[in-house]
């Protein structure tokens, strides 16, 4: 606690009106600089009982919130000892994310009592933030002495991507998800749901499909069928090289509010869902069970933008196994040897949709030929488009 300028300027007034009253020889005006010398002192004093310890709890409501969306805060303030008045304010300390830091004023009079301070806070950008800690500031009412202290302790505010409600796409061009038998039978294979494959020394001879074998020139052998067990997996392009420098670069945060649309979808259709980022790393979410969203949507708020050059690895990660019957890649940019990659990815008999982030025109048209030339369906779309409209516009490039 100290004094304020103000407070320092009319000290120094007062001892300087005591001084010349001293020096002129007029003791009686020494009462007036007597009075400015004391003033700020004695507003020190009156608020010295109210500078100790502020018990603070903080309360987020909810502590996971939507981009866009408000979370309340609550202050429980609990003063700890007796004050004797002043102007009392508080404020938390806020990442830019979450905007500007405001005072809010408490009532800081004689007697102990805890109070509520309540305030708002409308993130725009998905991601944890940290709330905290605490600001407190005590003034007197003429601005002449004042006691700032931090109080110790923060707060968490997961901030999930935005998530838009998609279409199933069964009428378009007889193409369907999840439910439309169409695309389920002709348009994905699985590993449990292929009839057709290559001869295993062992096999009964009587399994052998000889119309494959003819066609083929090896020996087929048909398989039992099995339950239908559809699985997907969503590639998000989160390589820096794709991306603006800034802090929140607005193409990624539509790339990963796109990917977190499309996995809800399909997780909602039952669907055995791999998410796979562009080093490699691969989110599962259990396939049954609660929880599978909030995994996906917090994998998806730390997401950040990494150092990976190509997506050769992480589209080698789509392509083992039985994963990735759908395939649907959100790509910043390509280039020859994402083609390459991306050509290697069609080839296993597997439906392949893209998104192409936009960024100009001409460079749009030019990559977009390439993702289709490697064999997937492919729509330019990015911030300002509506992710619902660009997983329409999947649905309709086949006929194109």
């Amino acid at each position: 606690m100290n004094l304020t300028a103000r407070g320092w300027t009319v000290l120094g007034g007062g001892i300087a009106w005591c001084a010349i009253a001293l020096g002129i020889g007029q003791r009686d005006l020494w009462w007036p600089g007597l009075f400015l010398v004391l003033l700020p002192l004695a507003s020190w004093l009156v608020l010295l009982p109210g500078s100790g310890e502020l018990r603070v709890e903080r309360r987020v409501h909810p502590g996971r919130v939507t981009a866009g969306e408000a979370a309340r805060v609550d202050l429980l303030l609990d003063p700890g000892g007796i004050s004797l008045g002043g102007v009392a304010r508080v404020r938390d300390r806020l990442p830019s994310g979450l905007g500007e830091s405001h005072w809010y004023g408490y009532t800081a009079g004689l007697g102990m009592w805890s109070q509520v301070v309540t305030y708002e806070v409308r993130p725009g950008w998905r991601g944890r933030y940290r709330i905290g800690p605490l600001e407190r500031s005590i003034a007197d009412g003429l601005g002449l002495a004042r006691s700032a202290r931090t109080i110790p302790g923060e707060s968490e505010l997961l901030v999930t991507p935005r998530v838009e409600p998609l279409a199933n796409l069964r009428s378009a061009s007889g193409v369907g998800l999840a439910t439309d038998t169409t695309l389920l039978r002709t348009g994905l294979g699985s590993a449990d749901d292929v009839l057709i494959r290559e001869y295993h020394q062992g096999d009964d001879v009587r399994r052998i499909h000889w119309r494959s074998t003819a066609r083929t020139g090896q020996l087929m052998v048909r398989r039992e069928e099995r339950a239908w067990d559809p699985s997907a997996t969503v590639l998000i392009d989160n390589r820096a090289r794709g991306y603006s420098t800034r802090v929140h670069d607005e193409r990624m945060e539509w790339a990963v509010s796109a990917a977190a649309s499309i996995c809800l979808h399909l997780l909602a259709d039952n669907f055995d869902l791999t998410l796979v980022a562009a080093d490699g790393g691969v989110l599962s979410p259990h396939r049954v069970g609660p929880g599978r969203e909030a995994m996906v949507l917090e994998h998806l708020a730390d997401l950040a933008a990494d150092r990976a050059q190509t997506l050769r690895d992480a589209l080698a990660v789509c392509n083992r196994g039985a994963e990735g019957q759908l395939q649907v890649a959100i790509l910043s940019r390509v280039d020859a040897a994402d083609a390459t990659a991306l050509a290697e990815a069609s080839r296993h008999g597997r439906a392949c949709w893209a998104i192409l982030l936009a960024s100009s025109a001409q460079l749009d048209a030019a990559q977009a030929a390439t993702v289709r030339e490697a064999g997937w369906r492919c729509v330019v779309a990015g911030p300002g488009t509506p992710v619902a409209a660009a997983w329409r516009e999947l649905g309709i490039e086949e006929s194109r």
